[in-house]
């Protein structure tokens, strides 16, 4: 079977894309190619964006058809027997046109309570696999295929390192007002009680200077704490390593378990996550990791569980054998082809 990959051309996704690449080359019987792309008004400058919402639209039309030409190209010389779109909100609307001729599978990346941006894709797709467990009732309400797969952890990053834990407590992500409220409570008690704190991510954009200054203002004590870009994968896996406590901040939408959650205990790191996750049968959340209700719950279980090494190390070790043995990227591409009737139609 030929399998052709439409994959995301984003800094913060590519790693996921190349893990799920690299495992389907090494499942016996398929070739794989892959192709990344982004929609025009993500990959733009900004003076073209600008243009953009003004209503000009002949760059956009003109990029996407430079996407679409090399496509045609790539299909022409491959000749797929089908493609399987990853993440889904990323690929131009005349693209998609494009794939219309060949069996589409969408593995999304996103629950659809985040936007209106993966319709297009669910009406595209003749099956679906899905990151949000909660989503799969609203497929079959539309007459869709979808089956559950989560993304796993890439074990050949995400690895225990024999490194010293110097860093108290670490996490890593994007800004959102339940993350932005607790961190800086944390790096507030942090100050107080001279905890070595790492957070890394997005948490405002670095191309105009006054953003630093207004983040500074409304986020105080965060600010003093944070390394405001985009992480490699390697040095999350490195970070992880280095903490006593990795924090796992779901965002409300979310329900079902995150790759953070498979990533941080992939490195037989200790985990510390919000309440209200379900774990769909992957995991114990009960003993392969602790969880926290609201911020006072969240200060008194840092101080107990940074006071107890055996115990962190305890649920660490759980919550690696538990990662290990379900919910790695191998598993999940694994998955992906034992359920996709298309593509078990293909051997």
């Amino acid at each position: 079977m030929r399998i052709l990959v439409i994959a995301p051309d984003t800094e913060q996704l590519r790693p996921f894309s190349k893990s799920i690449f690299d495992e389907m080359k090494n499942f016996g019987g398929a070739e794989i190619e892959m192709v990344a792309m982004n929609i025009f008004y993500l990959n733009c400058s900004y003076f073209q964006r600008r243009l953009y919402k003004l209503g000009y639209r002949a760059d956009e039309i003109a990029y996407d058809k430079k996407i679409i030409d090399e496509l045609e190209k790539k299909c022409a010389e491959f000749q797929p027997d089908c493609v399987l779109i990853l993440n889904g909100t990323h690929v131009p609307t005349a693209v998609q046109k494009f794939l219309t001729r060949y069996k589409i599978i969408a593995w999304l990346w996103d629950s659809f309570r985040r936007g209106p941006c993966l319709i297009s894709t669910v009406n595209l797709a003749d099956e679906i696999f899905c990151f949000e467990y909660e989503d799969l009732k609203f497929l079959a309400e539309k007459g869709k295929l979808a089956h559950y797969l989560p993304l796993g952890a890439d074990d050949k990053i995400y690895f225990p390192r024999a490194v010293e834990r110097d860093i108290d407590i670490s996490f890593v992500g994007l800004a959102s007002k339940e993350r932005l409220e607790l961190l800086n409570k944390i790096c507030e008690r942090a100050l107080q009680k001279n905890w070595n704190v790492k957070i890394g991510g997005i948490f405002y954009d670095k191309k105009h200077f006054w953003k630093k200054y207004i983040f500074r203002y409304r986020q105080e004590y965060l600010a003093k704490f944070i390394d405001n870009r985009i992480f490699s994968a390697e040095e999350v896996a490195e970070l992880y390593c280095r903490s006593k406590i990795c924090l796992n901040i779901n965002t409300k939408v979310h329900r079902s378990l995150s790759p953070r959650t498979f990533e941080i205990c992939a490195t037989k790191s200790f985990q510390l996550m919000n309440s209200g996750q379900i774990s769909h049968g992957l995991m114990n959340l009960e003993t392969d990791l602790a969880t926290f209700d609201g911020i006072e719950d969240l200060l008194e279980k840092i101080e107990y569980y940074l006071a107890n090494d055996e115990l962190r190390e305890k649920i660490a070790l759980a919550g690696y054998n538990a990662v290990i043995k379900n919910c790695t990227m191998k598993k999940s591409v694994e998955k992906l082809f034992a359920e996709s009737e298309i593509l078990r139609g293909l051997k």
